[in-house]
């Protein structure tokens, strides 16, 4: 009915002020006193959270992104003096594993890259040397066709930044 659906919408509301008490009051207890049981509490709460978002920005790599979280909690902990000013709890927690990923792909963008490349067959075989003459060839006509539908002058200065390689100015 639709005064149950009310109740349990007040419920649900009242359990996130709970919840948002809590971790407010957890922040505290780990800002003023260092407190690793409320650390604990905090790490429980949102672990799982961040490491489904951490696997969202790591192309869906688990070790990488328990590598991020933990990254992430580490610097919470080290950072911990200002946690009780932190006035959104997951806002922050959010923003810190956003940059902890972005650190964690430049630093190791190298090895990454290798790492999404591996399986990737090798295009140096006669099969793919095939097929890559036949795209560029389908390429180059589309190239063309899409040349030729620009205005002159367009279709000029395209042609001299693209196969010439001139700079625009």
């Amino acid at each position: 009915t639709k005064y149950h659906k009310v109740r349990e919408s007040v419920t649900t509301m009242q359990e996130m002020d709970t919840n948002n008490t809590r971790i407010e009051f957890c922040l505290h207890r780990i800002s003023k006193y260092g407190c690793s049981g409320s650390f604990r509490e905090l790490y429980n709460h949102y672990y799982n959270r961040l490491f489904r978002q951490a696997l969202y920005y790591l192309n869906n790599n688990p070790d990488y992104a328990q590598e991020v979280v933990s990254d992430v909690f580490v610097a919470l902990w080290q950072g911990r003096a200002v946690l009780s000013d932190v006035k959104n709890p997951d806002g922050y927690l959010f923003i810190a594993l956003k940059h902890a990923s972005a650190r964690y792909i430049e630093k190791n963008y190298k090895s990454h890259q290798e790492l999404l490349t591996e399986n990737l067959p090798d295009i140096q075989s006669d099969h793919y040397q095939g097929d890559q003459s036949l795209i560029d060839r389908e390429l180059n006509e589309k190239y063309k066709e899409a040349l030729h539908l620009l205005p002159p002058r367009c279709a000029e200065v395209f042609r001299l930044l693209m196969d010439e390689r001139k700079k625009y100015s």
